[in-house]
């Protein structure tokens, strides 16, 4: 056996052991498996199993990134999962003995080895045990998606694009790198000088040596930076054919235009459909970012992230998300007892626990969106205060569509928003509210931040519904879903969520109702006034609105990977009176619960 033999051999049995599945063998049965594979080499975009089709064979992938995507009785395509390194796929159909349940497709320049239907009838006829050791992960697997979703194997080579000259462009590049070399342990940036260093002219280099060596790069690394051009060469367009994803990265003080790099490899990027996210590299200075509409009107991108160039932790926040280990914070609705958010967020803070994205409804929408702007608990503190308990947010008024007119807490909501925009916080932010028109949930990622804060905290009766351009009328989002941790899931691939919850699970009794459910509102407000009267254990109308914002989650919902319950049910959803003992309950709540997690969590 020749040296490059020897090293494909040894590569191979490298890559068998790592598979989940091909690695539970034995050595006996892996060896075989060695020996009957064949490579197959796939450019981006080429489709390698097909829906429907007879099934002859399965595939392990050594090199690359393949989308499996199932049709639906419509006709739509539908997203099953993502599959890189040591994945295999088609495995079901050759057990079976049935027609392909999937359509699989590269999305770069990929290389696969292909197990045979008959070499595998032959691996279970020589190694009997192997059929139960391939089939148990490949039924655990079925059961978890069918209870949590297809997982996607993480994105392991990301293509740098830098819209302009701006040096911090290119730096970000190298931060990136050092970024994810620091939470993988196994990190390499690749641009077009250390490329031609090993291998000469890029022009004089054949597509299958170039193939050959971004797939060592690929086997050696957890994650690839390959930074390209800021102009449309030769280089950039090889960058973006070998990724999972592409981020455009772009200086804030540049105008929001699109870069002829952009437009130049725009056509690739739809034909292998390679997830596409944006950077925006701002000044140290800068306190808020502003106008990133601007840039998000005029690009399809999947996400878009805001980070300062002297702010480690803000590069490693995009380096988190785009490993799919993000950290999501999300705070329920639930009046006063909301603020013990601000307790939580100071446990957070002093364990060392980063947030990269947040959400929230109702008032858990206030807590989530000064989180995600970068607001310290402290100063997250005297905002609140200073909005509802130095003076109220309660202008009553004729009940003709609300007991309140809004105009105090929709200028108080205004003024904490500072005319940003929900893209203009620097960690991922949205909120929730409910659409009363179509019965269904709003989610409010972009636009004025105060009209969808606004929204999300528009208690029915309480404050007037906010009406949507096309007519629709908006209320506050825990009537559906008052802890919204599915839509964090939604939004961020593999993020762990810690869920805040302060809605109580009881609240309200009948009082001095009478049994027939006939009351008299004359008669219950003159037993108020009299301190002995009948009316003084009965909650009334504005309790009782403000209660059923709380109802929109059940106990069987997700409830996180972090579930925190700050013990607030003694007090009421206007108690806000009791500010400082419920933001001390909610950091009491937060630094055991954190405590605990992090004895059993690696650190971040």
């Amino acid at each position: 056996m020749d040296e490059a033999a020897a090293t494909l051999r040894d590569e191979l049995e490298r890559l068998v052991e790592e598979s989940a599945v091909f690695g539970l063998l034995q050595p006996a049965a892996q060896s075989f498996v060695c020996e009957h594979l064949e490579a197959v080499n796939l450019p981006g975009g080429a489709v390698l199993i097909q829906e429907g089709e007879a099934a002859d064979c399965l595939y392990l992938v050594a090199v690359g990134r393949l989308r499996v995507t199932m049709r639906g009785g419509d006709g739509t395509e539908r997203v099953i999962a993502e599959l890189g390194r040591g994945e295999i796929v088609g495995e079901l159909a050759v057990i079976t003995n049935e027609p392909r349940s999937a359509t699989v497709t590269a999305l770069r320049d990929s290389e696969v080895f292909k197990l045979s239907t008959g070499a595998f009838a032959q691996l279970v006829e020589e190694h009997p045990e192997a059929l139960r050791e391939i089939a148990t992960p490949v039924v655990r697997r079925l059961v978890r998606s069918l209870r949590e979703g297809s997982p996607s194997s993480p994105v392991v080579t990301i293509a740098v694009v830098p819209l302009g000259a701006d040096p911090s462009l290119a730096e970000f590049a190298d931060r990136l790198h050092h970024a994810l070399e620091r939470l993988t342990g196994a990190a390499s940036h690749v641009n077009a000088l250390t490329t031609a260093a090993s291998l000469g002219d890029l022009t004089q280099v054949s597509a299958e040596r170039l193939a050959l060596w971004f797939g060592e790069h690929d086997s050696r690394s957890k994650a690839v930076v390959y930074q390209a051009d800021a102009e449309p060469t030769a280089w950039t367009d090889t960058c973006v054919r070998q990724a999972d994803m592409v981020l455009l990265v772009g200086s804030s003080r540049e105008p929001p235009e699109l870069r002829p790099v952009e437009l130049a490899i725009a056509e690739r990027r739809r034909r292998l459909n390679t997830r596409t996210e944006l950077v925006l590299v701002h000044p140290p200075t800068t306190r808020d970012p502003r106008a990133t509409r601007r840039w998000l009107e005029s690009r399809e991108v999947d996400r878009h992230h805001h980070v300062r160039t002297d702010r480690g932790g803000d590069v490693e926040r995009v380096a988190r998300l785009i490993l799919g280990r993000g950290i999501g914070v999300v705070f329920s609705g639930g009046g006063a007892r909301g603020v013990a958010g601000i307790g939580v967020l100071r446990a957070l803070k002093e364990h060392g626990v980063p947030i990269d994205a947040t959400g929230g409804t109702s008032i858990g929408s206030l807590i989530a969106g000064a989180a995600a702007r970068g607001l310290s608990p402290g100063e997250l503190g005297a905002m609140m205060r200073a909005a509802v308990v130095d003076s109220s947010a309660f202008d009553i008024t004729f009940p003709a569509v609300s007991l309140a007119a809004g105009k105090r807490v929709t200028q108080r909501i205004r003024e904490a928003a500072g005319g940003l925009d929900l893209e203009d916080t620097w960690r991922n932010f949205f909120c929730v509210s409910t659409n009363l028109t179509t019965g269904g949930v709003e989610i409010h990622r972009r636009g004025p931040g105060w009209y969808a804060v606004r929204a999300s905290f528009s208690i029915p009766g309480v404050f007037p519904p906010v009406p949507t351009a096309s007519g629709d009328l908006l209320v506050d989002g825990g009537l559906l879903d008052n802890l919204p941790v599915g839509v964090m899931r939604a939004e961020h691939h593999g993020i762990t969520v810690i869920a805040v919850d302060v809605g109580r699970t009881r609240d309200l009794s009948a009082g001095s109702l009478p049994a027939d459910g006939v009351a008299s509102g004359w008669k219950l407000l003159l037993g108020r006034l009299d301190r002995k009267g009948p009316g003084q254990n009965t909650a009334g109308l504005g309790h009782i609105l403000m209660r059923l914002t709380e109802l929109g989650s059940e106990p069987s919902h997700d409830q996180g990977d972090l579930y925190i319950r700050p013990a607030v049910d003694p007090f009421g959803i206007a108690d806000f009176k009791a500010f400082d003992r419920i933001v001390q309950l909610g950091y009491e709540a937060g630094d055991r619960a954190v405590r605990d997690w992090l004895a059993e969590q690696p650190r971040f």
